[in-house]
């Protein structure tokens, strides 16, 4: 992990107010209520069912809360098409990935950066994700459903950096990669927060390795917040050693 200052945190940049999400008559999250504050590393840990990728499809817009608000840099975004809150600076990266197998690397990133309609800028960033992710320059041309689950994600991150994001939300980035991978996406993370100042809520398995790099932390269970605080706190909970980092 990387050393260095303490992260400056500034005013809230996300609010959640009372969620609630519904899969048809399911509901997945119950008056669910968040705050990620400008420049942090929040994590969201919990089971699986427990509503962490319905609490990120919320925020992102890819899923319309029944009731509650969404609030980004003080705008209400609640409902507001995916596309439409990816241009005004966040990005998501799906659980699983999601790149385009059928297309190259380079073509993956340009993807990404629809919204840009600069061709210098979005050739700029491009560079900048190969200067972060040195192994993506090595397969520019390689079609994305030919490498590793490691290279995939690499480049599912950089795909969603396009955009220069103020606030990232990453869903378990970690998950079906080798020990050697994982490291490495967790020491971009921090990368991405202390260098660039990147905001971001980290819904992650590992819950051991998010704790470490979060300065915030939520628990959910069952489409609620079942414990919150700062990270290092809730890495002692007893009943967060037991259930999610293999304590006994």
């Amino acid at each position: 992990m990387i050393a260095g200052t303490p992260r400056t945190v500034g005013a809230p940049m996300l609010e959640l107010q009372n969620i609630h999400t519904y899969y048809g008559q399911i509901q997945a999250l119950k008056g669910l209520n968040m705050t990620v504050n400008t420049g942090e590393i929040v994590a969201l840990i919990g089971g699986n069912g427990a509503g962490k990728t319905t609490t990120l499809r919320t925020i992102s817009g890819m899923m319309k809360p029944r009731t509650g608000t969404v609030t980004y840099e003080g705008q209400n975004v609640t409902g507001v098409p995916s596309y439409t809150i990816m241009s005004r600076g966040m990005s998501h990266v799906p659980e699983g990935r999601r790149i385009f197998p059928q297309l190259t690397v380079r073509e993956n990133l340009e993807v990404g950066a629809y919204t840009v309609m600069d061709r210098r800028l979005i050739e700029q960033r491009i560079q900048e994700g190969f200067a972060l992710f040195p192994r993506l320059k090595e397969r520019e041309s390689q079609l994305g459903g030919t490498m590793s689950g490691g290279e995939q994600q690499m480049l599912a991150i950089a795909r969603a950096l396009m955009v220069n994001p103020r606030l990232l939300l990453l869903d378990e980035p970690s998950m079906g990669l080798s020990p050697l991978f994982v490291e490495a996406i967790f020491d971009i993370v921090e990368q991405l927060n202390k260098e660039r100042g990147t905001t971001i809520l980290l819904v992650e398995q590992n819950a051991s390795m998010a704790l470490a790099i979060a300065d915030r932390a939520y628990v959910l269970q069952t489409g609620e917040i079942k414990l919150s605080g700062p990270a290092a706190d809730i890495a002692q909970d007893e009943s967060v050693r037991k259930a999610y980092l293999g304590d006994e």
